[in-house]
């Protein structure tokens, strides 16, 4: 029976299921080490049978959820359509405020009040020179 080619271990092949399981997890930054774990099997088996679903798994998952987006928003779901808009950069053409200011501390704070100060309180103004010194 040493010949016979019906014995031993059957190839490997990947279902869909998984494939789409390989490609959230990449989409999640997980490594392939890690992603290979999950699976029970070693990393370059990994690479092996899913090496597409690993290169373009995190643009495929995020062209799928941001359509599944698109549809929802054209469905009428409004925060569907907010988060569309602030992600096509619509919202952020439209809301052209200035940026607020950076938040003092007390220091600074105190800094600039004392610095501010007017009416009877202010310091006197410098004396004014008539004759130069050059």
């Amino acid at each position: 029976m040493a010949g016979n080619k019906n014995s031993g271990r059957k190839a490997y092949r990947p279902t869909d299921e998984e494939r789409e399981k390989v490609r959230v997890l990449k989409a999640g930054n997980m490594s392939n080490e890690a992603i290979a774990e999950v699976f029970g099997v070693s990393e370059p088996t990994l690479t092996r049978h899913f090496s597409l679903d690993l290169e373009i798994g995190a643009a495929k998952v995020t062209a799928e959820i941001l359509m599944a987006q698109y549809r929802s928003a054209m469905g009428g779901n409004v925060s569907a359509q907010n988060k569309m808009l602030e992600q096509v950069g619509a919202v952020r053409a439209r809301d052209k405020r200035a940026p607020a200011a950076p938040k003092l501390g007390k220091k600074e704070q105190q800094a600039l009040a004392a610095k501010n100060i007017g009416g009877k309180f202010a310091p006197p103004s410098p004396p004014k020179l008539v004759v130069s010194n050059d």
